[in-house]
């Protein structure tokens, strides 16, 4: 669906995507679902998602789901920048400290939970 430039996604579509009910999609929407948020609007009695906002739900839902993070992931829950966590992803400029192990698939880093708690617990009050 289409109007003025922006695609519009349903939450059924997105459901089908992620392989779950459109009921959940709608929880999800309504705040009824713990750990998600998903911004759309209601027109004529059916919700309308933006494709951007559809795109990163799905995104990060899958991410979550395969018990990965990303770096923007990481920087949100730090209040930090995303370059900041890519540093530490890769050392850039001899950078030692602080140190976050990844894995570069294709062209975006991944981090486990795991190693990503470890470092949000460790370094989210520190200034680098």
């Amino acid at each position: 669906m289409s109007q003025a430039g922006f695609d519009f996604w349903t939450p059924q579509r997105i459901a089908d995507d992620i392989g779950v009910s459109s009921q959940y999609i709608v929880q999800i929407i309504q705040g009824k679902s713990v750990g998600y948020n998903l911004h759309a609007t209601k027109v004529s009695g059916r919700w309308l998602i933006q494709q951007s906002d559809a795109h990163d739900f799905i995104a990060r839902y899958k991410r979550e789901q395969s018990g990965f993070y990303s770096p923007q992931d990481i920087a949100k829950a730090m209040g930090k920048s995303r370059a900041y966590v890519l540093d530490a992803l890769t050392g850039y400029g001899g950078r030692k400290e602080p140190r976050l192990e990844g894995e570069k698939r294709g062209d975006r880093w991944v981090i486990s939970r795991e190693e990503g708690d470890r470092f949000i617990g460790e370094h989210r009050k520190t200034e680098v």
